[in-house]
């Protein structure tokens, strides 16, 4: 067997392995709001913050060890009780002095008629006497002490009706975060939602198996109806620019309206559709289904894979300029990690093209991914 074609059965044991989860996993999200003089004032009140927590059902029950619920039924398996018992547990804000705030569950809903499904708690948390209320160290291991991988972003909005800001995200490695008030400055938390953008395609194995199947052609010419030759670098770096250029204004567009909110989709049916993507884009590196139009193609489907970017930024209740530089932050992190992708595969690719079992190794690659993608086409139905 050549290099080549080994190099296309590794390719294939990674996607096997990378089939389970196929898109990022859904993130938990804490929304803390001051309250009689909020975060924003400074010194000491006895007044406490209010923490809107939601947590990803399917994560949650990771983090259980056990079901929550029964499907298809929706019906909870387990009391409220328990769920407030294990955020308490495993929330903890912490004064400069090192004092321990108290933690009060006020109530749990569980929302079931969205997927994914999620659970949401009302929070508050109480400083120690003599401590102040917009000063402190938030601990926070919910889900992630079982789940590595899981993430959780911190937002803070200082009034009702003032926008909310990200002040942080916490991953494995890093539990806790500081706290500290208000901040005017509109720019405060991109960096973090321009990390969000990046991990968004880094660990969304679909969003990317999409665009590199729909690339693996980019080099070879087409002639009788198959794919044959090398086209040279020139030929390789048009249709890349063309692809992901297409791929970027269509994911853009969509994630802008549903991040803004002008545009709500279920998340099965684009789970679904993105799934479908991978598999049309395979079918066309087996065989030129659409020649010369996979801009046109990149485009499309770009439409469908931003409302899953969209959702993502829409959930954080971000407004005014603050959600403006969010989308683009996010937007920024996410071409930033795409072009990282893409210089990176674009040597394969020419290696690949001009290798004499090129056509044997894409059509393993090609087979690989449309077996992925009917994998997931089937779960998300």
């Amino acid at each position: 067997m050549s290099r080549v074609l080994q190099l296309g059965a590794a390719l294939c044991l990674a996607l096997a392995m990378a089939a389970a989860w196929g898109h990022p996993s859904p993130h938990s999200e804490i929304l803390l709001e001051g309250r009689a003089g909020g975060i924003g004032s400074s010194g000491v009140t006895s007044a406490d913050v209010r923490a809107e927590i939601t947590l990803p059902l399917d994560e949650l029950a990771l983090a259980f060890g056990e079901p929550l619920v029964e499907t298809p039924s929706n019906h909870v398996l387990i009391g409220d009780e328990r769920i407030a018992a294990y955020l308490a547990a495993h929330i903890r804000p912490v004064a400069p002095d090192g004092r321990a705030w108290t933690v009060r569950i006020v109530n749990v809903r569980w929302l079931l008629h969205q997927r994914p499904a999620d659970v949401r708690a009302i929070v508050t948390l109480r400083p120690p006497a003599g401590a102040p209320l917009d000063r402190f160290t938030l601990q926070v291991d919910a889900i992630a002490h079982h789940v590595q991988s899981h993430m959780t972003v911190v937002a803070l909005r200082t009034d009702e009706d003032a926008p909310a800001r990200i002040i942080g995200t916490l991953r494995f490695g890093q539990r806790s975060l500081a706290v500290r008030g208000a901040d005017p400055r509109w720019w405060i938390g991109s960096l973090d939602l321009f990390k969000l953008g990046m991990a968004h395609i880094a660990e969304g194995f679909d969003h990317l198996l999409f665009l590199l199947t729909l690339l693996l052609p980019a080099a070879l010419l087409v002639k009788d109806g198959r794919w044959q030759g090398y086209g040279g670098p020139r030929h390789l770096a048009i249709n890349l620019l063309k692809v992901v250029t297409a791929f970027t204004v269509g994911h853009s567009l969509t994630l802008l309206l549903g991040a803004i909110g002008a545009v709500r989709v279920p998340e099965q049916p684009v789970e679904v559709a993105i799934a479908a993507s991978i598999l049309v884009s395979a079918a066309h590196a087996w065989r030129p289904a659409f020649p010369r139009r996979e801009a046109w193609v990149a485009a499309g489907f770009g439409l469908v894979h931003g409302l899953a970017f969209g959702a993502s930024l829409r959930d954080l209740d971000l407004s005014g300029v603050r959600l403006a530089a969010g989308i683009l932050a996010f937007n920024l992190g996410i071409e930033t990690m795409q072009a990282l992708i893409v210089a990176v595969a674009a040597p394969l690719l020419v290696l690949l093209a001009r290798s004499p079992s090129s056509a044997h190794a894409r059509r393993v690659a090609a087979l690989c991914a449309g077996a992925m993608a009917v994998v997931w086409v089937a779960q998300r139905v």
